[in-house]
């Protein structure tokens, strides 16, 4: 009954996608050619690049004069290696006037109003493979298109105030519904849960987004984009977080990642910009408002009206890196978020912490960990690591699966307890034969002696816990104890498990090596050519990080900027943190 489900809810969209055509096309031909919207053709499926998987695992290797490639099948390195893992990712509006003869009376503002040097471009790109369509003749009628989404929003413009006409209006309505159930219908529970359950993310970058006048920066750059190193200057706010909030607004089709880094507006970002200057907004604040349609106003009234969630994101921007965050903010405390669990009275909030982190398993496939590193190729009664392992959810997998290892698991004191209750309860024998042990450790000290160096270090969902200060002390201590594999030895390796984070545009490099599976390998000069592979489906039009079916990795990130003033990283940010603590990456796996 399902699949009959699936194919319903397609023919309704494809039904309410020629209900709009139909009246594009009628009313297209009523116009003149100067008052028509004259659209290039869309690229072809085949032409446009697919995006980078959101999270995989990479296998990297302390620097070495000797580099050496590690493939999926065989294991011949002579340094030590990372190897990094990362899960699969995934209010009424007011009534403004229909017609483009009515607009909202304004009110005179002694704030000088600037322009739109992006409204005059169209952000789309034709695929080099197709030609032009000829220019229509002055004797007919160009066809009318629907507003491109990646094109500021001009409300006077026919194709705009098209959308008001009721069968059109209807007809988006069926494809929202239809497309929300579709993908409600087909994704997985959990990472439909995953991207309800950090919803919060979204209403406060909206309101960093506005309340930092950003969409008057994006106006002034057009189609190209600002970088956020740009935006960062003008508003004092760090770079990093910018870049990575704009990222989540992106996927979100709220703003446009038109490059690495670099951001423009598009159609719904452009409906934030009031039409002013920066300097001036910033020199009267109190007169933002005024003398605009009042979207930005209303914007800033809903997602302001939970100050407690809304203020603290604004609030930690202006904060030093460490140690104040906005949890601090939010619990009115000044101990870090590990020793805040374990406070008494938190108990229960400890408890519930560490039986997450074993149900995070449930976003993984189940052959994710051998196919992200080959544990299976260890020799017999090799010893893994599993740094901040919690309560050991990941060691208790690898160890049921690899008989042959040997497993020590390090946390804090009261994490180790419970991880060995939990041992005790499910693999009892496992702990009684000492194949699996528990180990109280800060992991920004040096590793305790475990007689021969271990074969591989387990670090999964620890990085994006810390800035990069504190997560290069973590990766220091782990390559100090790391053994090189020089003269015929093995190596230690680092399985490295996080999110990785895609653009949300295509990058060039993507088009690189790889196999199907999105694993690349490393050799020389692996530093430079480790990329990830674009993932699967995400061909024109969709976002190069496959948008929607990706924000929870982008949801996770905010949450790790709040909670712990880390992040999740993107793929050349957690090459240059590896690097400047002794690591090289030598294959990315999803």
């Amino acid at each position: 009954m399902t699949f009959a489900v699936l194919h319903a809810l397609h023919a309704i969209i494809g039904d309410a996608i020629l209900d709009i055509e139909r009246v594009y096309r009628d009313t297209g031909t009523t116009l003149a050619p100067s008052d028509a919207s004259s659209v290039p053709p869309s690229p072809s499926p085949s032409s446009s690049p697919s995006p980078s998987l959101s999270s995989s695992q990479f296998s990297a290797q302390p620097r070495s004069t000797s580099p050496s490639l590690l493939s999926s099948t065989t294991l011949a390195p002579s340094s030590a290696h990372t190897h990094i893992h990362a899960p699969r990712p995934r209010t009424a509006s007011p009534r403004l006037p229909s017609s483009p003869n009515l607009r909202p009376t304004r009110i005179p503002s002694p704030i000088p109003r600037t322009r739109s040097r992006s409204s005059a471009h169209a952000h789309l790109h034709p695929s080099p493979n197709l030609s032009r369509s000829p220019s229509p003749s002055p004797s007919i009628a160009a066809p009318l298109d629907f507003p491109a989404l990646d094109a500021p929003c001009d409300p006077a413009s026919p194709a705009e105030a098209l959308t008001a006409h009721p069968d059109v209006a209807n007809a988006i309505s069926r494809i929202v519904a239809a497309a929300g159930h579709l993908s409600a219908t087909v994704r997985a529970p959990f990472l439909t849960l995953c991207d309800a359950s950090m919803a919060y993310h979204l209403p406060a970058c909206l309101r960093f987004l506005e309340a930092a006048h950003i969409p008057e920066l994006l106006r002034d750059a057009g189609p190209a984009g600002v970088r956020a190193s740009r935006i960062a200057e003008r508003t004092g706010v760090d770079e990093t977080k910018i870049a990575h909030i704009l990222r989540l607004l992106a996927t979100h089709h709220v703003v446009q990642e038109a490059a690495p880094d670099a951001f423009a507006m598009n159609r719904v970002s452009s409906l934030l910009d009031t039409g002013k200057a920066f300097d001036a907004i910033v020199a009267w604040p109190a007169k933002k408002y005024e003398d605009t349609n009042g979207t930005a106003a209303f914007v800033a009234l809903k997602v302001g009206e939970d100050e407690a969630a809304a203020a603290r994101k604004r609030k930690r921007a202006s904060l030093p890196p460490h140690p104040r965050t906005a949890f601090h903010l939010s619990q009115r405390t000044d101990a870090h978020f590990w020793a805040w669990l374990e406070a008494p009275g938190n108990e229960r909030r400890l408890r519930r912490f560490g039986s997450a982190m074993g149900g995070s398993r449930g976003a993984l496939t189940k052959c994710a960990s051998r196919l992200a590193f080959p544990f299976d190729a260890l020799p017999p009664g090799s010893l893994v690591v599993d740094v901040g392992g919690g309560i050991g959810s990941t060691s208790m997998r690898l160890a049921e699966a690899h008989p042959g290892l040997r497993f020590v698991i390090q946390d804090r004191e009261a994490v180790c307890a419970l991880g060995i209750e939990a041992w005790r309860e499910r693999c009892p024998e496992l702990i009684e034969s000492g194949r699996a042990t528990f180990q109280v450790h800060d992991f920004f000290t040096p590793q305790p002696v475990h007689g021969a160096p271990p074969a591989a270090f387990i670090l999964r969902v620890i990085c994006h816990d810390w800035p990069d200060a504190f997560a290069r002390r973590i990766l220091l201590q782990l390559r100090k104890a790391a053994r090189d594999g020089g003269e015929g030895g093995r190596p230690t390796y680092l399985v490295l498990g996080d999110h990785v984070l895609p653009y949300a545009c295509a990058q060039a490099e993507e088009r690189r090596g790889g196999d199907d599976n999105g694993e690349v390998g490393g050799g020389e000069g692996a530093e430079d050519e480790t990329e990830l592979r674009p993932l699967r489906g995400a061909r024109w039009p969709l976002l190069a990080n496959m948008g929607k079916a990706s924000a929870s990795a982008y949801s996770m990130d905010l949450t790790m900027q709040v909670t712990f003033n880390g992040l999740e990283r993107t793929l050349p940010e957690l090459r240059a943190l590896l690097a400047s603590a002794g690591w090289r990456i030598v294959r990315v796996s999803r």
